[in-house]
């Protein structure tokens, strides 16, 4: 009879779902916050035996750059701190952009809540562009200097049809610099600027050492011989690529989360 009891006592245990660590997926429910500068929706949250993720949508309520730095945020979560390691994250003045957000470790389908620690927001004020000079393709010299910045030609290919060219830059200033690849335009003999066809092409932000890579392309342009992109030389304008910046750091948000049981005993 005593057998039967605790037989009974653990099913009842297991279906109510308070075994921890009986189910593969664990899902926790969807959550959003904001202040003044920002907001943030969070969803899909899951817990996986080996890994916890869930999708992050930023949106920037400011007329400034916003940056996220996920090496500064933790997850909290059966007593261990997971981190969220990634990629900065830039999202552009009153826009927003969606993120899905990782930590690994073990048995964390185990735990029924958790934090995530959201660090490292900061605001960012771009100072002013720095000068550049011109470069000359055919490339007499390939690399140049501008501020804290290198750069360097690294690859070209200059014909009739397009002409694609790729550089390479270092940064060896403090804090962080802004790339802008779409601002690049080329000076043909018409005496016109023309920008790149890489138009779309995203910010990137770089810290002190970071070697990264950008490219910019044009298609044929009308005026015949005299605009012959194979045959004339062709003047790169790098105005307002090269920008540094000044951070101002937001302060750290806990996010708790409870699991959705419903959804995790519907999913089992």
């Amino acid at each position: 009879m005593k057998v039967l009891m605790m037989a009974g006592f653990i099913g009842a245990m297991a279906l109510s779902g308070t075994v921890f660590g009986q189910y593969a997926k664990v899902f926790y429910k969807d959550t959003t916050f904001e202040t003044a500068d920002y907001k943030v929706e969070i969803d899909n949250v899951v817990a996986l035996a080996g890994e916890v993720k869930f999708r992050m949508n930023i949106v920037n309520k400011t007329n400034d750059w916003m940056l996220y730095n996920s090496d500064e945020s933790k997850i909290e979560l059966g007593g261990n701190s997971l981190d969220t390691k990634d990629k900065y994250i830039l999202i552009a003045p009153n826009d927003s952009k969606r993120k899905v957000m990782r930590a690994v470790g073990s048995k964390l389908n185990d735990a029924r809540a958790f934090n995530f620690v959201l660090d490292g927001f900061y605001k960012v004020a771009l100072k002013p562009a720095v000068a550049t000079p011109i470069f000359r393709l055919p490339a007499s010299n390939n690399e140049f200097v501008a501020g804290n910045f290198k750069i360097t030609l690294a690859n070209s290919v200059k014909e009739t049809a397009r002409t694609d060219v790729k550089f390479k830059v270092t940064y060896t200033g403090e804090g962080l610099a802004f790339i802008s690849p779409s601002k690049v335009s080329v000076e043909m003999p018409d005496g016109n600027l023309y920008a790149t066809s890489r138009s779309k092409a995203d910010v990137f932000a770089m810290k002190k050492g970071d070697t990264e890579s950008f490219q910019a392309s044009w298609e044929r342009m009308e005026g015949g011989s005299k605009m012959d992109m194979q045959l004339v030389e062709m003047l790169i304008h790098f105005n307002g690529v090269f920008q540094e910046s000044n951070q101002t750091k937001f302060n750290k948000v806990v996010v708790p989360f409870g699991w959705n049981e419903a959804m995790t005993l519907g999913k089992k």
